[in-house]
């Protein structure tokens, strides 16, 4: 039997009750195919768990068109829509390849024996990298692909579909690995840990990439969406506090402009090498409190996603102002209320921080120092690096270090109220040693 075309990516698809569109992120397995609220790249607490599952026996799939929508797909009782042409043919011609390898009379059978045939041959699984506009790009192993990082934040993202797998564990494996590829170096070589899509626990395996080569980039056309949502923002809040609009209104637009022409984004090529067994968990920072050997079995306290609570929480502005950035940008963090997400694979921690812009650092729980470029719209310039200095099951730090003269952040983080919120200690040292700090206070959504 020939292999089946293999696809995932982001479609509209339509109610059935209410005919209403919504984006979903569609994986097409041995059998079915299986649709998520977000792609990859936007997972947060459930969310990326199945929204529902077209099975793909006995099923035809037929091009269609919707109001303001020429490129549909009509599948059973579903309705699919597709950005392009060549989108929707794709989608077309794997579907009913798929569906048609069905024999109606014996079922699944077919779809046994060909797993069977792929164990046999141990092939290597399918790689896609996902953008973050829902696009895919097939992967081949150890073959040359090039990626550009609009942050020094961003990660890769690799999808991983593996139907070997699915004797052991029932379906299919869809497996998610974030490459953090900013703080690689050129021509080396790193392992990152691969997660269960829909999951989110890690697996026992890691996969090997080499960065091959990095190269700095502007992205100031990208980043034009962006700037109009800071100035949206940054323009209400001036509003609300009757400023002079006129003269600040300027100074806005400037500083937007030399942000987006100074942002560090870089375009990496690396490859894919293979995946590799982790031999054993890796050396934490500091071992989970003995006292609590109950609760510790669980996911950490700390994971989950959690919002500011502004009422019980100090002020950040002075901190930022210290360490120089900029007084519009300071405004504008301060009025919004930040969202944290926190989460914990085997072998790193992943913070990603929503206010203005969204920001996302990946740190080894083993302590290892990250490096990436100080964030614009500020006094700093250069490299700044930080890292885990202690993770236990209530508990938190994380020790930043900037440019040479420009002092440091140590932040703290403290669950209490049974879980259900923490308390954020952010101390500023500066380099002559005195300090500032704040406390803010999260609670779990």
């Amino acid at each position: 039997m020939a292999d089946r075309q293999r696809l995932a990516g982001m479609l509209e698809k339509q109610s059935r009750w209410r005919k209403e569109w919504s984006e979903r992120f569609f994986v097409m397995e041995e059998d079915c195919i299986r649709y998520f609220v977000s792609p990859p790249a936007f997972l947060e607490d459930n969310a990326e768990e199945s929204r529902g599952t077209l099975h793909l026996a006995g099923l035809i799939a037929e091009a269609a068109q919707d109001l303001g929508r020429p490129y549909c797909i009509r599948v059973g009782r579903d309705l699919l829509s597709c950005k392009t042409e060549p989108e929707q043919r794709r989608w077309l011609q794997a579907i009913n390849a798929a569906a048609g390898a069905f024999d109606v009379n014996v079922g699944r059978e077919p779809v046994q024996r060909q797993r069977s045939v792929a164990s046999a041959d141990d092939k290597e699984p399918d790689l896609f990298l996902m953008h973050a506009d829902g696009r895919h790009q097939v992967v081949g192993w150890r073959q040359p692909v090039t990626v550009q990082l609009a942050s020094p934040s961003s990660c890769a993202l690799v999808l991983i579909l593996d139907a070997s797998l699915s004797e052991q564990s029932g379906r299919a494996l869809q497996a998610l690995c974030r490459l953090p590829l900013q703080s690689c170096q050129p021509r080396t070589s790193a392992s990152f840990p691969v997660e269960f899509l829909g999951a989110g626990e890690a697996m026992e395996k890691s996969l090997s990439v080499q960065v091959l080569e990095t190269t700095s980039v502007k992205t100031s056309f990208q980043m034009l969406p962006l700037i109009l949502g800071v100035v949206s923002v940054v323009s209400s809040v001036l509003w609300l506090w009757r400023l002079e609009t006129s003269g600040m209104a300027v100074a806005l637009l400037w500083n937007a402009w030399h942000w987006s022409q100074t942002l560090p984004a870089r375009q990496i090529t690396f490859s894919v090498e293979r995946l590799v067994k982790l031999e054993q968990a890796p050396r934490h920072v500091e071992t989970v409190d003995p006292r609590e050997p109950e609760e510790n079995e669980g996911p950490p306290a700390w994971s989950g996603v959690w919002t500011l609570d502004k009422a019980c929480s100090e002020k950040y502005e002075n901190i930022l102002k210290d360490m120089g950035v900029n007084y519009l940008i300071r405004k504008a963090a301060d009025a919004k209320t930040s969202v944290l997400v926190i989460s914990k694979s085997a072998t790193h921690v992943t913070f990603i921080v929503k206010n203005l812009v969204t920001v996302e650092d990946v740190l080894p729980v083993d302590g290892t120092w990250v490096h990436k470029p100080v964030p614009p719209a500020g006094r700093m310039k250069g490299e700044m690096r930080l890292r885990l200095s202690k993770c236990t099951h209530n508990e938190l730090e994380m020790i930043t270090e900037f440019p040479p003269g420009e002092g440091g952040l140590c932040d703290t983080l403290v669950v209490s109220n049974g879980g259900s919120a923490f308390s954020r200690r952010v101390v500023r040292t500066r380099s002559d040693g005195s300090q500032l700090e704040c406390t803010r206070v999260f609670r779990r959504t």
